[in-house]
């Protein structure tokens, strides 16, 4: 028996040597080919060829802040309870639309006794009106002193401006009612109703929002390369990125027709700061989004891509060329079939290609593949694929 059992343990150990030395063979050999690789500088890389397209050049916006011209609360002018809507949410208003009705419980009274003072008013200038005709004839055959005269005179000109002020408080009395009809300040969509039916607000509460947010703009600074070709008026097709949503934060109407996330809206040139008859870096441009659609809203938005319809032509290579973020490098195919790296200055982009104005020549071979970790100099094999 322990024969069969020291027999067992040396074919188990010979078992393990041998697959260990196998392991090490294995392993010696893929170390001796990547030597040997390394030491011949050959790999194999894709690249593609530097050439002239028309180009749609695309500017993208990491963060745009939309704000509409057309927006603004509806404020109370009078203290008062709100007893009427004339609108509900949503509604389409037009400029001095009524929006809600208010009542001030005091006003019926003062209108009243307003009413009761101008009569009384009233009835004393026709007294004082007829003492001054009356002293007026009995002067001029001189049955009665200058002085009385001039007496009767100044009391109906003081019943006068008495009536006047009464007529005056009366007035005022009405233009505070023609206040508790609160109306619109600007043709838009009733975004919010901030108080109820038997509410009471005072003067200057904000009572509803109103906006027009058919036409949205924003700001965004850009480089003069991207500049140089625009002018007021000029239009371009807009997207927005799926990852910012269509947020809807004031709820405002949606149009029949839309794409939502698929939507291409049209934005045009407002005005560009400093004038392209200047020189500049850097410049500031206004833009006007066409949002009849009702996609958009007020606020923030990420990664908006603005589309050119005007066709460049130019150098291009693929975005994937550069191997760095800032796109002021590629690695190129040298005539000794070797790994170079090459600084250039970048242009306009579609998306796809970006314009090289210098650093490279048309039919130069750019790298594609990642060449992280391999050293210029090396020798390299390429792939050219179409493009």
């Amino acid at each position: 028996m322990k024969i069969y059992f020291y027999l067992g343990i040396g074919i188990i150990i010979t078992l393990i040597v041998a697959l260990l030395g196998y392991g090490v063979y294995l392993n010696t050999r893929g170390e001796n080919e990547i030597s040997q690789r390394m030491a011949n500088h050959h790999l194999p890389l894709t690249g593609v060829m530097a050439k002239e397209r028309q180009l749609l050049p695309m500017v993208e916006l990491d963060l745009v802040n939309l704000y509409s011209n057309d927006m603004t609360d509806v404020v109370a002018l009078e203290d008062g309870r709100i007893v009427r809507f004339f609108v509900e949410k949503n509604s389409n208003v037009d400029v001095n639309t009524p929006i809600l009705q208010l009542m001030d419980e005091n006003l019926p009274l003062k209108m009243r006794q307003s009413d009761s003072d101008i009569f009384d008013a009233e009835a004393q200038l026709v007294k004082a009106r007829n003492s001054y005709n009356r002293y007026r004839q009995l002067l001029e055959v001189n049955a009665i002193s200058v002085e009385r005269y001039e007496e009767a005179e100044a009391a109906y000109k003081a019943a006068q401006a008495r009536l006047a002020n009464y007529q005056a408080q009366r007035d005022q009395l009405m233009v505070h009612e023609s206040r508790e009809i609160i109306q619109s300040p600007i043709k838009g969509e009733v975004l919010n109703l901030y108080h109820t039916v038997g509410a009471y607000v005072k003067a200057g509460t904000a009572v509803a929002l109103v906006g027009d947010f058919s036409h949205l703009s924003f700001n965004s600074t850009l480089e003069d390369i991207f500049t140089r070709r625009l002018y007021i008026g000029r239009e371009f097709e807009l997207t927005v990125s799926d990852e910012t949503g269509m947020h809807k934060s004031y709820g405002a109407n949606l149009a029949s027709g839309n794409l939502g996330a698929n939507q291409v809206f049209k934005a045009k040139v407002e005005k560009i700061t400093p004038d392209l008859g200047e020189e500049a870096s850097i410049r500031q441009v206004i833009w006007q989004i066409d949002n009849r659609v009702g996609l958009l809203e007020p606020g923030a938005y990420s990664k908006v891509r603005l589309y050119s319809d005007l066709p460049h032509k130019c150098l291009t290579v693929p975005v994937e060329a550069f191997i760095n973020e800032s796109r002021k490098q590629v690695a190129v195919l040298d005539s000794d079939n070797r790994l170079a790296f090459r600084r250039v200055e970048a242009g306009v982009t579609d998306g796809k290609y970006v314009e090289i104005k210098s650093g490279l020549a048309a039919g130069d071979i750019v790298i594609t593949s990642d060449t992280e970790g391999i050293d210029e100099g090396t020798k390299i094999e390429i792939i050219v694929e179409d493009n």
